[in-house]
């Protein structure tokens, strides 16, 4: 018994030296990884700038430029249909009846040569022996023209009344194409005209501004002039157009510093800027006499924490897995965190280089 007394302390000596063993072992084998999905965040700042010649904020020159153009349009082709003939026919009867005479309904006349003519409505009323009658062309054309004394048929005879014609019958014309200036022809130059004369102006201010930026005074003032109007029988036409348009001109890079700077300013408590090039959007009013501008720039950076994967793995060693990972989430809204330890135990490792820690940003649309 006393024997066994004596062996006690040897035996806890040797579970506590096992445990530490296994608690050693589990030190240097235990590993962790940690992945942050972490969302950026949109910044916006919006700084007013004084500009000029000596500006107080950016440094700007007014450029102004002036370009003409010109161009030549094709007249649309009209078609003219055929127009008939007309003129007068007297219709004499002899003898002539004592009542009203009235030619018959569809009454037509013709030359010896086969060319037919409509007959308006008429009557022979004595005590007159005549009437002169209009008449018209069945066929449009130039065929339908005929010399005086040529019309002489009544198509269907009616007794005792014979036909003429005193004057030529004129004014009928073949179907003709001609070429018509029309709007819409104008129309059309006009526009492939506007969009190549603000192309070459904005490539006249871009060189005035020698590499630096410009901001445009509105849009550019248009004149356009042609040669011929709407309606005029031309086959072509020419049409120039004179722009100008004035800018103010800035270093771009260093607009963009002072955004920079006004983003910097309002970063909340944890947050950097991140490296991307911030978004810039600037509007210039109307200079003065003077030279002087107001610009208004708009610029717009993306944030994440401002922390690093080595700093938070200092933060979270050791600590429970549920705890370490509230933590985590509380570095940005939004940010999620996937944790995995191995062997599977409820804690992280308290050795840094044992635990694989990412930080992933995604971007804002």
């Amino acid at each position: 018994m006393e024997s066994r007394q004596s062996l006690l302390p040897a035996y806890a000596l040797s579970a506590i030296a096992a445990v530490v063993a296994i608690l050693g072992s589990l030190v240097v084998m235990e590993t962790a990884t940690v992945k942050l999905v972490v969302p950026a965040t949109k910044l916006v700042a919006n700084v007013t700038f004084k500009g000029g010649p000596h500006g107080q904020d950016l440094v700007t020159t007014t450029i102004q430029a002036d370009v003409s153009d010109s161009a030549q349009g094709t007249a649309s082709t009209l078609q003219v249909a055929a127009i008939p003939a007309t003129g007068l026919a007297t219709f004499t009867c002899s003898p002539c009846s004592p009542n009203e005479m009235p030619m018959p309904f569809g009454t037509t006349v013709s030359t010896v040569a086969g060319v037919h003519y409509d007959v308006a409505p008429a009557s022979i009323t004595p005590p007159h022996t005549f009437v002169q009658v209009p008449i018209r062309a069945l066929v449009p054309g130039k065929a339908g023209n005929t010399a005086a004394n040529t019309v002489t048929v009544i198509d269907k005879p009616i007794p005792n009344v014979k036909v003429t014609n005193p004057q030529p019958i004129t004014g009928g014309t073949d179907p003709t194409s001609n070429q018509v200036i029309q709007q819409s022809d104008l129309d059309r130059v006009q526009l492939a005209l506007t969009a190549k004369v603000t192309q070459d102006i904005e490539a006249a201010l871009k060189a005035q501004a020698e590499g630096l930026n410009y901001l445009t005074d509105g849009q550019p003032t248009l004149k356009v002039t042609a040669d011929h109007k709407v309606g005029d029988q031309v086959a072509t036409f020419n049409m120039t157009i004179t722009a100008t348009l004035s800018a103010v001109a800035f270093s771009q890079a260093q607009a963009d510093t002072l955004l920079r700077g006004a983003l910097n300013q309002k970063l909340p408590k944890g947050f950097q800027l991140t490296a991307d090039p911030i978004q810039t959007i600037y509007q210039v009013q109307k200079p003065a006499a003077n030279g002087d501008v107001t610009i208004k720039g708009t610029g717009t950076g993306v944030i994440v924490p401002d922390v690093t994967a080595g700093e938070l793995k200092a933060r979270i060693r050791g600590m429970r897995v549920d705890a370490a990972r509230q933590q985590l989430e509380l570095l940005a809204p939004g940010t999620t965190v996937d944790i995995s330890v191995k062997p599977s135990v409820p804690w992280l490792p308290v050795l840094e280089d044992h635990i694989n820690l990412t930080i992933v940003v995604v971007s804002t649309a």
